[in-house]
């Protein structure tokens, strides 16, 4: 699954100070993956091509398709078809769940529209059951910060991924990249789903603009808190108000600004 390259190599002209040289450049590739569930044509989505069986078993999860692993009988990649078949135990049950989760049949990198939001009545939902309870060591945000920034070398090489990690607070347990923000997430979340780690004490850290997209995803699976170095957007933080979900963002060096649910930081 891994033999399709994540990066490729190209001459290019380049420019540095007004003075012109040609160059070996590296590119992130872009890979084109369709999913199939229970032999329906169902998605497609535009990724960089590694930690393919977490991307897709974290899209279905963090769309709300699946509620966790014992949903899923069988997720089959074909690298040089860039298909991936997902059989589900109850087809009924997808069938109902694609409905309601109004994916379109291609999502680009960004995410945008392709993803799910919060609507009102999840939303609700949400409210009455979320937990939302955490403590965050302030002194431990940069710290973590900085050492997540530095763990991707695909970005290291190429300047082209957003990377995504789950983390306890103390430690960075799962890290992924990928072209797309909504897909970094959605590795993290389908290995933390295939793994059995418990999310509902865990912390989302992105290199990403946390949107409302964003903000569902992470708030569907039971996620109390989310760092950026980013920014939010107006309407996630009114979300993650609503939730009494942690949102960190523009966590750079020793900076940040927490935007919600304040009290979850310990400053001593």
């Amino acid at each position: 699954m891994e033999s399709v390259r994540d990066r490729r190599q190209y001459e290019i002209l380049q420019c540095r100070q007004g003075d012109f040289r040609k160059v070996m450049d590296v590119v992130v590739a872009e890979y084109n993956l369709e999913i199939e569930v229970n032999g329906q044509p169902f998605v497609i989505l535009l990724c960089t091509p590694r930690s393919l069986e977490n991307l897709v078993a974290g899209f279905l999860f963090s769309e709300g398709v699946i509620r966790g692993p014992g949903d899923l009988q069988e997720i089959q990649i074909d690298v040089d078809q860039q298909r991936a078949r997902v059989t589900l135990r109850g087809s009924d049950d997808f069938a109902l769940a694609a409905q309601r989760s109004h994916i379109r049949q291609t999502v680009p990198t960004a995410g945008g529209k392709g993803h799910s939001t919060l609507d009102a009545a999840v939303l609700q939902s949400l409210t009455e059951g979320y937990d939302g309870r955490i403590t965050i060591r302030a002194a431990r945000v940069p710290e973590l910060m900085d050492r997540f920034g530095k763990m991707s070398q695909l970005f290291a090489d190429t300047g082209g991924v957003h990377s995504c990690a789950l983390s306890d607070g103390e430690q960075i347990l799962l890290f992924e990249d990928d072209i797309g923000r909504h897909n970094a997430l959605d590795k993290v979340l389908g290995e933390a789903m295939m793994r059995g780690i418990a999310l509902n004490d865990k912390v989302v850290l992105t290199s990403g603009r946390i949107s409302t997209e964003i903000l569902a995803k992470v708030a569907r699976r039971g996620i109390p808190a989310i760092i950026s170095r980013s920014a939010p957007t107006s309407a996630a933080i009114d979300q993650a108000r609503t939730l009494n979900m942690t949102l960190i963002g523009f966590a750079r060096g020793q900076n940040f600004n927490v935007y919600t649910n304040f009290s979850c930081l310990d400053m001593d």
